[in-house]
Order: C-alpha cells, then sequence, then structure tokens
C-alpha cells in the first residue's frame, strides 16, 4: 500500500507540475476569445496555475516524502504553508476569473 500511494503521489506531483508551467506559459492564449477583458482573465489562469504547483507540493510532500522518511515537525508546517498558499491562489483564481469575464 505504501508503494502504491508513493508512486501515485510521484505521478499526481509530476502532472500537476506539467499543467500549471504549461497554464502559466498559455494563459493568454487559453482566455484570449473568450474574455472580455483578457489580461485579467490570464492572471487568472496564472492564479490557478500557482494552485496547481502548491497542491503538488503538498501531495510530494505527504505522499512521496512522507513515504521515504518519518514526519517531523518542518514536513507539517511545509504541508500546511502549501496548502494555504494553494488556498489564497484558487480563491484569487475565481475572483479574477469573475472579474475578466
Amino acid at each position: 500500500m505504501r508503494s502504491i500511494s508513493f508512486w501515485f503521489g510521484a505521478l499526481a506531483t509530476i502532472t500537476l507540475v506539467f499543467l500549471s508551467l504549461w497554464g502559466w506559459r498559455h494563459a493568454a492564449e487559453l482566455v484570449a476569445e473568450h474574455a472580455t477583458r483578457p489580461y485579467v482573465a490570464a492572471w487568472a489562469v496564472r492564479s490557478a496555475a500557482i494552485a496547481a504547483a502548491a497542491s503538488a507540493q503538498a501531495i510530494l510532500l505527504t505522499l512521496v516524502v512522507g513515504g521515504i522518511y518519518p514526519r517531523r515537525l518542518s514536513d507539517d508546517v511545509l504541508r500546511v504553508l502549501a496548502g494555504l498558499v494553494g488556498s489564497i491562489a484558487l480563491v484569487s483564481a475565481i475572483a479574477l476569473g469573475l472579474a475578466g469575464r
């Protein structure tokens, strides 16, 4: 079971980082035709990319690093901070997406 969560965590982390980088790079093209304020909508996509990257970090710390090493206080602090950054970025992405419509 530990091996399955390790590989799932690694695959999920790689996928989220790839999607995050792709979304950041192609934000302007994704919203060019559908938004009345494309600059604001592009920042919504970029905020969602930051949320995906923070989620990838939280998954990496929880499933991959936590599967190899014993949990420590610093791991818990970093995981909470990654969750906080991801939550703020997700709320910002929603707000900017609504403002860019």
